[in-house]
């Protein structure tokens, strides 16, 4: 499959090289030495590029948006070579492995996926036998390896871009103190609360796991408060408990029953007595005991875990809830009272709305969101093999510190496989997202310097 249509999509996913052109990183090549007419060189083979895509199976509805997305893309970057070669790997990593053999038989110099980790380190040794570089589609690290890149959103990325928004926007919460209580510790005071503290709640399993490894390290290196963090059965388990424990429900609870007893043992006429009736409209006595929560969850555990810690006494107007892009899992997550206010990291770009409308323009559906990822591969490899010269897809070219700004935004690969994404903050409004802090025009760091 070969796009030559000069068409091009007004400045839609024309994947821009953010460094210097491609002829600042190419040499010139030396004249060509003309060879008699009779001995006329062939001309140099098309750049075929293999699609690995869950075709069957429990994924196929995204993989088929996936593929439609690449499709999209041979057309939108103009006139191009590049032979797309789709395969079938039935959401399975044999059937990832046979697809890569055949492709790479097929002459690919380029595998574009697969899509699940363990199809990807399935294929790694088949690609890395061959010299073929991998643009996968996962976010799992441990499917790293020698010449694979993983483009997909890392959860890691995630947690630190909503971590850090929340450490400089949140503000922490006076603990409130009953009468008789010590006051704060020397130097802090009202205006000098101290750090923010920031808790969180995952599932027990790998992502929960990568997510709160991910919060306290962001956490810490932000110079922030870390609360509890604590994993909450997975799958349809009842979260409750743990909700309850990392709420301090019980703590809250027995503080409230302790002062209601002090104040009753007062004299009627003490004017502290009148804080009875206060108590009476309370279910617990002072805050939760952090200012943010990240909930690392999305769909029906999601607006589970949001209700249970309001219903634990945790006000969702004085601590501010946080989360990863699996909030946009499920429409209905966004219309959830509780997580109203909420703030998340996801990709919010101009270039991915006008991704979408003209996916569901051509196809008559909304894509899923990981169908940027495809269309974007699909961009780069013209990119390299066309533009910048590179039909073997090395490394070196692959990993531009610059980045690239395709449909699902500012992108670039790392040396060590991984992709950074320039992410947006969301914030949960009226059953919609509201871009409160745009992603990046560039990157800025170190590594973008060199």
């Amino acid at each position: 499959m070969r796009a030559k249509s000069g068409v091009t999509a007004s400045g839609l996913g024309l994947l821009l090289l953010l460094a210097a052109c491609a002829a600042d990183r190419v040499p010139e090549p030396a004249p060509p030495v003309q060879p008699p007419e009779s001995l006329e060189p062939p001309p140099p083979p098309e750049p075929r590029a293999g699609l690995l895509l869950p075709l069957s199976g429990p994924a196929a509805g995204l993989a088929q948006d996936m593929l439609d997305a690449a499709q999209m893309a041979l057309f939108d970057v103009g006139e191009n070579d590049l032979v797309l070669l789709p395969r079938d790997t039935a959401g399975t990593p044999t059937g990832a492995r046979q697809a890569a053999e055949e492709v790479i038989g097929e002459g690919a110099t380029v595998i574009l996926g697969p899509l699940f980790h363990q199809a990807v380190s399935a294929v790694n040794p088949v690609a890395a036998q061959a010299g073929v570089r991998v643009l996968a589609f996962s976010n799992v690290t441990s499917a790293v390896a020698d010449g694979t890149f993983l483009l997909g959103f890392r959860p890691e990325e995630q947690v630190d871009r909503v971590v850090r928004f929340a450490l400089e926007n949140v503000v922490r919460q006076p603990e409130e103190r009953l009468p008789g209580e010590a006051a704060p510790e020397q130097g802090l005071s009202a205006f000098d609360p101290g750090p923010v503290r920031i808790a969180g709640l995952a599932p027990n399993d790998a992502y929960g796991a990568t997510v709160l490894a991910a919060l306290r390290r962001a956490v810490i290196e932000g110079g922030g408060e870390l609360g509890q963090t604590l994993f909450y059965p997975p799958e349809q388990a009842d979260p409750s408990a743990v909700v309850r424990q990392v709420a301090a429900y019980d703590q809250r609870r027995a503080a409230l029953e302790r002062e209601r007893a002090r104040l009753e043992q007062l004299p009627e006429d003490d004017p502290a007595r009148a804080a009875l009736a206060r108590l009476e409209t309370l279910d617990t006595l002072g805050a939760a005991p952090f200012d943010a929560i990240l909930i690392a969850d999305g769909g029906d555990r999601l607006r589970s875990v949001a209700s249970l810690l309001t219903f634990f006494d945790v006000d969702p107007t004085a601590v501010r809830f946080l989360g990863t892009m699996r909030w946009q899992d499920d429409p209905r997550v966004l219309q959830e009272a509780a997580l109203q206010g909420g703030w998340f990291a996801a990709s919010a770009s101009e270039s991915l709305s006008q991704f979408q409308f003209r996916f569901q323009a051509i196809h008559g559906r909304e894509p899923q969101q990981l169908a940027a990822l495809a269309y974007d591969a699909t961009a780069l490899a013209v990119i390299v093999s066309r533009d910048m010269a590179d039909p073997r897809f090395e490394s070196a070219t692959l990993t531009n510190a610059q980045g690239f700004a395709g449909a699902s935004g500012l992108f670039r690969l790392r040396p060590d496989g991984l992709a950074d994404h320039g992410l947006a903050v969301l914030e949960v409004a009226r059953g919609g997202a509201l871009t409160i802090d745009p992603q990046p025009e560039a990157f800025t760091d170190e590594l973008a310097a060199r």
